[in-house]
């Protein structure tokens, strides 16, 4: 993000050849990715439950305007922080009504 903020005062040129030896760069690190190329800025994969990571990570995604479209890759585990989810991974799709504090499916009236 500084990078990117000190390369936007120098002439066009240049931060134009910043900004390729940066993808040039992210490419070898990362092998390059089916959304960079197809035009999306790439940022990931993030813990997305360490709310210490991801946090800075939206906000600096959120000021930068000059990058055209961003994909944040976030690997969250569905139901994480939910005991009831937690215990029963076998129920995380299409789960019908459910008591929230104790997780128990809820019937619906007969008829």
């Amino acid at each position: 993000d500084v990078a990117a903020k000190m390369a936007r005062r120098f002439p066009r040129g240049l931060e134009r050849t910043a900004r390729r030896a940066e993808e040039f760069a992210r490419g070898i690190l990362t092998g390059g990715t089916l959304f960079e190329e197809l035009g999306f800025y790439y940022v990931g994969p993030i813990d997305g439950h360490n709310l210490d990571h991801l946090l800075p990570v939206l906000r600096n995604v959120r000021e930068a305007d000059d990058l055209g479209p961003i994909l944040v890759h976030a690997i969250t585990k569905k139901g994480k922080g939910y005991a009831p989810a937690e215990r029963s991974a076998d129920k995380l799709h299409a789960v019908s009504r459910f008591n929230v504090i104790t997780g128990e499916q809820v019937k619906p009236p007969p008829g």
